[in-house]
């Protein structure tokens, strides 16, 4: 940490995403908060930089060291699982029922949060600088849901959709509602977002006074849900990680 005009320095959020702790901006709350040490001293500024090859980097005690293998996996979430690590209500989550079905993903981060009754496609990463250009506002990634309602969207609902709901203070909008015929009686839409706010679609259909009987993600900008059942995972493609990241990159 002696001289930060070195090439072989990195900005401490980009190590400490590197080591597995999560998005930059996860990670800058850490420093912020005073949980980084380097070289025995507590660090705080955000403008700080490190030389892997030199500086000692801890967290909870413990030296920080740059993952070397990045995963990528797309899991299928089931209804009535819970997108967090622990849940104080004690509902199952998305680790437990990972760690039960074969596959370690205590060190990964998940990409896209889904809420407790929602269901479908949520990726999983220790990639960090990944995972923030996939979550930062700035970069609009498609995302796109099929959601059962309980009575037809008419025309003016959809409008009002892709137009803007207030909404806590925000505008939430879609990019496209189009009709799908799935069922006899049933209403399924495929709802497409670039944005990626806190239960965005619940929260537009609660604002046009409808019901969301059933809310599954198929698509998170180039990877596919496809035919994968709930609690299913797989590792992702070369060819969709190169576009999630050609997707995520592309503005910087």
């Amino acid at each position: 940490m002696q001289d930060n005009s070195g090439n072989n320095h990195l900005r401490i959020n980009k190590y400490l995403a590197q080591c597995g702790l999560g998005a930059r901006r996860k990670c800058d709350e850490l420093v912020l908060t005073g949980h980084i040490y380097v070289n025995g001293q507590k660090i705080t500024e955000l403008g700080t930089k490190v030389d892997p090859k030199v500086d000692k980097v801890e967290y909870k005690g413990k030296q920080l060291r740059p993952i070397r293998k990045l995963e990528y996996y797309a899991y299928c979430k089931p209804r009535g699982v819970m997108v967090t690590n622990n849940d104080p209500e004690g509902r199952p989550t998305i680790y437990e029922t990972l760690r039960r079905d074969g596959l370690d993903a205590d060190l990964l981060k998940y990409v896209g949060r889904l809420d407790y009754l929602s269901e479908g496609l949520l990726l999983l990463t220790n990639d960090g600088d990944l995972i923030h250009a996939l979550t930062h506002p700035r970069f609009q990634i498609k995302k796109v849901y099929m959601v059962r309602t309980g009575r037809p969207l008419d025309d003016g609902d959809i409008s009002k959709l892709t137009s803007g709901i207030e909404s806590e203070g925000q505008l939430l909008r879609a990019a496209s509602v189009n009709s799908i015929d799935v069922k006899q009686e049933q209403h399924w839409y495929e709802i497409t977002l670039f944005e990626g706010k806190n239960r965005q679609i619940r929260r537009m259909l609660e604002g046009i006074g409808q019901e969301v009987r059933r809310l599954r993600r198929v698509a998170f900008g180039s990877v596919k849900l496809g035919n994968m059942n709930a609690g299913e995972y797989r590792e992702l493609t070369v060819r969709e990680i190169g576009g999630l990241k050609n997707t995520g990159f592309k503005n910087r």
